[in-house]
Order: structure tokens, then sequence, then C-alpha cells
């Protein structure tokens, strides 16, 4: 199924996942308690620029936390990929961590804040691997005390700007050394240069918002083909262009004219013969889930290198354009656009250009163009509290939520229900798009 096939088959925005067969769809989140129940999210990346799993919290007390977690469907989450939880000392001897055991699980202890004997500490880390999970610690250092512990710890959870530079690499170097079979994790890391630093120096997992930042931008640089032709079809649909002129431009692109024949003759749309040329195709797709999936195919027609980057870049920007979709009650036509905000909002990063120069080969509303580009508007506040969340800046991305008369208490469930649609989406378009 592909992604213009999913999104199809999506229903109006609400803040529950959209409709899949039921093998594939998790349960719906567990209502919230209040706002303050908002879990966040932090990427972990591997070292071939995979988004592996993603560090999981909640603004709450831990028992409150844990639970919202729980409510969250973490558990869930971590059959598939890894889920780093924190959890103190005093967590694991009350169980209160059993409910989230799973497979892919990973329980983060603070060394410094528990402030216990070696032994102590030990224990518990034998306790969790007991209960089934894997055990990652921070705050180790290279002294003979902790020595006890990383001979029984899976990870080692390292952020980058609590060291000097020269501490940080001789740590990490040390640590790679000492403990081979070791997983080391950076956490603070804030560009790709700093990633490509820590890889050099040992390091397996990376944490920070560098996924989300331009490496390279080249201001003269050229899109490559069939990433045009995925914009001039946009362009063409965005002004209602007759059907004709897009038939002869997607003819151009073989790729391009596969794609959209998979689309169409996927098993959602239910045709009872194939669709064998274009003008029926488009006409199966209508204009606006067209738009849509060729907005989204951009992220998987770069392939090479950087595909992998690619398919991590797409799953942030889904969960982040679904978030946007359905956190208001805007007219449709309104929540369409920012839907697409959330999703073009990643594209200077992907394609290594200056936003500005994508910005001029899209034909795109005012509304959009000024967000793009880092001016006042209209989706400008809805942009910016995203950006906030996944920041784990709650308290002030509440206060913009307010600004913007959102449903505050109905925020928990739209942020899980978003980001369990773009893992589903995810998952059912991974093999064929």
């Amino acid at each position: 199924m592909g992604f213009l096939s999913f999104l199809k088959s999506k229903p109006e925005p609400a803040v529950t996942p959209a409709s899949a067969p039921a093998a594939a769809s998790p349960p719906p989140p567990a209502p919230a308690p209040d706002a303050a129940a908002i879990v966040t999210r932090a990427e972990i990346v591997d070292e071939r620029h995979r988004l592996c799993g993603y560090r999981f919290n909640a603004p709450l007390p831990e028992q409150a936390m844990l639970e919202a977690l729980v409510a969250a469907h973490v558990p869930d989450f971590a059959q598939r990929r890894v889920a780093l939880v924190p959890v103190t000392m005093d967590a694991v001897v009350f169980n209160r961590h059993l409910p989230l055991v799973a497979p892919n699980t990973v329980f983060l202890l603070d060394r410094k804040v528990a402030n216990l004997p070696v032994d102590q500490i030990a224990g518990r880390i034998s306790a969790l691997r007991a209960s089934g999970s894997k055990v990652a610690l921070r705050g180790v250092s290279l002294e003979a005390d902790d020595a006890q512990l990383l001979a029984v710890c899976d990870v080692v959870l390292l952020h980058l700007q609590e060291h000097t530079l020269a501490e940080f690499q001789t740590l990490s170097k040390q640590l790679r050394l000492r403990y081979p079979d070791l997983k080391l994790v950076v956490d603070g890391v804030e560009s790709w240069d700093e990633q490509r630093m820590c890889l050099s120096w040992g390091a397996n997992y990376f944490m920070g918002h560098f996924l989300t930042t331009s490496d390279k931008v080249d201001p003269d640089a050229k899109i490559d083909q069939s990433r045009m032709t995925s914009i001039e079809l946009l362009n063409l649909l965005r002004t209602d262009a007759e059907l004709p002129a897009m038939i002869e431009v997607a003819k151009r692109d073989p790729g391009m004219t596969y794609q959209v024949l998979q689309w169409a003759n996927a098993p959602s749309n239910g045709q009872a013969t194939k669709v064998t040329s274009l003008q029926q195709a488009f006409m199966v797709l209508g204009r606006n889930q067209l738009y849509r999936g060729l907005t989204v195919s951009m992220f998987r027609l770069g392939g090479g290198a950087t595909k992998e980057r690619d398919e991590s870049l797409l799953e942030v920007a889904l969960t982040r354009a679904r978030f946007l979709e359905t956190c208001s009650t805007l007219p449709q036509s309104k929540r369409d656009e920012l839907f697409l905000v959330g999703l073009l909002s990643l594209f200077d990063v992907l394609l290594g250009v200056p936003m500005a120069k994508l910005v001029d080969k899209m034909h795109l509303s005012d509304d959009i163009r000024n967000v793009l580009l880092g001016s006042e508007g209209v989706y400008s506040p809805y942009l910016m509290m995203v950006l906030l969340l996944e920041r784990d800046k709650v308290d002030r991305a509440l206060a913009i939520a307010e600004t913007l008369e959102v449903d505050i208490d109905g925020l928990p469930q739209v942020g899980q229900a978003a980001f369990h649609w773009a893992q589903e989406s995810m998952q059912q378009t991974g093999a064929d798009s």
C-alpha cells in the first residue's frame, strides 16, 4: 500500500489514529487525566541515521509519568523499537517499572542522582535485567567504583554538554576500549558536525536536535529531476491545472508514472479492474490526496547515501503534520494547509537547499509561504507550538495553545494519536513506497 492510498483512506481529522487493518492498528490512546500528561519524545538515531527509537517522558511525578507512558502505549511501541524510559532507583525497588517492560524497553538510571552505594545500584540493575529489560546508565565515570556498574549495564548515556570536548573524547574512547560490549548513547547533539565527531569517538546512538537541522546547505545546489517533477506536479495541482497538462509532466519521469499507477492500483482504492493509464490514475486518486501523496513521496525520492536519514525525517514530518492538522477546530481547508506546513517545514533539511529557494519553486498560499520563511502569519503560532513540544518546552507550548483557543485538555490525546498515526503509516508503506 502506497502513502497516497493510506492518506486517501484517512477519515476526517480527529483525535484518534486513522483507520487501518485491525492487525496493524494500535489501540486508541487512553484518555489523559489533564494537559500535564502530554508525553514528550526525543529521537534516538543510530550510526546509519535511522530513527531507531525514542526517549519517552512526561512532566509529571514519577508514578503518574509511568502511568501516562503506559496509557500512551509505550510498551506496544517497544515491541518493535527502542523505548528509553527514565526511572528512579525507588521505582525499581517497588516494581513500578514492570508495566513498561517489553522486548525493546531500556530503563535509564542516573548514577549521580541515585547517591547510593555501588552494590545497591548494581542490585537495581540486576533486578531490571531480570525483568527482561535492558539498562542504560548515565552519570558514570572511569573511576574504579563505577567499573562494577559498567560491567553489568547494557548502555551508557553521556551528555555532550556536560563535559569539555577533551574530557568527553577521553571518556567515550576509554569506555569503548574497556567495555567493548557496551552501547554508547550521546545526548545533547545539536549539529551534524557534532554527530560525526561523536561517531568517530565510538558512539553508537545519538540524541538531540541535529536530525531536524540542515547539514551542509548549498545555495547553488540543484534539486534532482524526480523531485523537480514532483514540484512541477504540485504546482499544477495547486493552481488547478487541467488534467492533460499534469499527465504531460508525469510522463517525463518513468519513475513518477510507475509510482502514480501503483498508488491508483492499491487494494484500498477498490478498483475492480487494473488502472493502466495516468489519466485513469489521476481520476481515481483525486487532486487533494494526490497533492499530499506527492508531498510525502518527496522524502523517498532521493535514495543513495541519505536514504535512512530521509526516512527518519519523514517520520518526524508526518508526526508534526498530523499533529498540526488535528490540534485545532479550524475549517478543513485550513487544517489541510497546516498538514502541508508540517511536511514542508523540513524540506530545506531534506534537500540541503535554502527554504527561500524551495518556496520560490512552489505555488503556495501566502499563509504557508510566510510560516516557512519565518515570517509572522496565521500559521506561525501553530508551528511554534509543535516545535516547542518537540523540544520538551511543554509550558511554553501550552501558553501558545491557550492563545489559539486550542483544546488544551485534549492535546495529550492529539499528540499520542498523531504519533501512532505516523508510526502506522510508516509501517504500512515501508515496503512498497
